[in-house]
């Protein structure tokens, strides 16, 4: 028996080292907060401020060594700051020919880059509105060690892109191309009846690309979770839809992809369905849905969407777990709403779904990815004031979400990741708004695969 028993053991040892570890998710170790500001505005409005809003296309990006970042400051002007990473100082330009009236945590600004030329772009001050939009002379982002860092740089504001008049717009969304080209995406019309525009800057001008989502046909709107590009040059969106201004009928996740730049448009099965300007996407045709979710689940809009290296599209989505009952009162609804990680296959386009513990209540997160294809999370928690990072990694197919890191209780509105550090550096850069609004701090995490 004992000899047996000793054959039993040898046999399971053999087998165990014959066997991979565990999967574990990325651990993160911080290096340091830097303070971007003191005089941030401190309007609350929407649950959230106009500094930090997960719909901010980019709020915090990374170019040729340098990161920039942008706020408004108490006194309603547009901060650009800018730092040669990874440790300089932060450098602040203030924007002082224009001042905004508004307390609209909506009007965010986002920032885009054009690789062809080097000129920072600036989208800003808009909900249901005039378009709010500047940009720099060209050389500042690609040459930033001689390029003039001052409020001169920038031209004034305009209200046009093309010269002709536009409607009224929402949450810009820069987005840069394969081949450099700087495009902008936004919303037209309200909530619950609303379309997405494309717009295309090159050779030094705009060009409108056109209508590519089509909600006022049927009366709806759809609110982006992203509009990314992966490194075959494939563009990606995913989107829930609202039917009313209430949020309590955002609905489902849907999903298409662009082989040329936006232009075309093709569903999840890969059949051409839209073409931009003429015919766009409208959400119920055919293979858009690629999960359903309905109504009065506490789904929020435009939380998270990041394509990794595979060009698999991860989305970060929160709403009712399964088993609970549905609510149409949003905001009772949203108290019990946790994160959810969807993700396409690229090979078999099928997707996936895995629901987390992590709660957010009103506020909403943002998902990065680094170079080895493994996911991070950075959420607050509109009740507890606490911000939140969690990981998961490639090798457990993204199942093993774990909690690294919980603040103080002193951070409040949507935290927001630098993508680019992140996916080229390997260093996790969160734009993180104090409660109160006044004060912005920038963290910074090592993470280790």
């Amino acid at each position: 028996m004992k000899r047996f028993m000793l054959a039993v053991v040898l046999l399971l040892a053999t087998l165990l080292a014959g066997t991979p570890a565990l999967a574990a998710a990325p651990s993160v170790t911080q290096t340091s907060v830097t303070v971007l500001t003191t005089t941030g505005r401190t309007a609350l409005t929407y649950t959230g401020y106009m500094n930090g809003e997960s719909f901010q296309q980019d709020g915090i990006t990374t170019v040729a060594g340098w990161q920039y970042t942008a706020f408004w400051d108490q006194s309603g002007y547009v901060n650009l700051s800018r730092r040669k990473l990874p440790s300089g100082a932060w450098q602040n330009l203030r924007l002082t020919d224009y001042a905004t009236t508004s307390t609209d945590s909506h009007n965010t600004i986002s920032i885009g880059v054009s690789r062809q030329d080097g000129t920072l772009h600036l989208a800003f001050d808009m909900h249901s509105s005039a378009l709010r939009y500047r940009r720099s002379v060209a050389g500042l982002a690609t040459s930033p060690d001689t390029a003039a860092w001052q409020a001169s740089s920038f031209g004034a504001v305009r209200t046009t892109l093309t010269g002709a008049a536009m409607p009224a717009l929402t949450y810009p969304q820069f987005l840069t191309t394969p081949a450099g080209k700087l495009q902008l995406a936004l919303r037209t019309g309200t909530s619950g009846a609303g379309d997405e525009v494309l717009y295309e800057y090159a050779s030094g001008a705009w060009t409108l690309v056109g209508r590519f989502i089509d909600g006022t046909t049927a009366d709806n709107n759809a609110y982006l979770f992203g509009l990314e590009y992966d490194s075959t040059g494939l563009l990606h969106a995913t989107w829930t839809v609202r039917e009313t201004s209430n949020a309590s009928t955002n609905h489902d996740l849907f999903y298409a992809y662009s082989r040329d730049d936006g232009r075309t448009w093709r569903n999840n099965a890969g059949t051409v369905v839209a073409t931009t300007g003429s015919t766009p996407l409208i959400s119920d045709s055919a293979g858009l849905r690629v999960w359903s979710i309905g109504q009065n689940r506490g789904l929020i809009n435009q939380e998270s969407q990041v394509v990794d290296a595979a060009g698999i599209v991860h989305v970060l989505a929160s709403h009712l777990p399964a088993a609970a009952a549905s609510n149409a009162d949003f905001t009772a609804a949203r108290e019990s709403a946790v994160l959810v990680h969807y993700w396409r296959d690229k090979a078999s386009k099928v997707w996936h779904q895995t629901y987390t513990p992590f709660l957010e209540r009103s506020s909403r997160g943002d998902i990065g990815v680094d170079a080895g294809d493994n996911l991070y999370v950075a959420s607050g928690d509109s009740s507890t004031r606490k911000l939140h990072i969690e990981t998961a990694s490639k090798a457990s197919g993204w199942t093993d979400w774990t909690l690294r890191y919980t603040s103080a209780a002193i951070y409040y509105s949507d935290p927001l990741i630098d993508h680019e550090r992140l996916r080229g550096l390997g260093v996790l850069s969160i734009f993180a708004p104090r409660y109160g609004g006044s004060q912005i701090d920038v963290q910074d995490w090592t993470v280790r695969p």
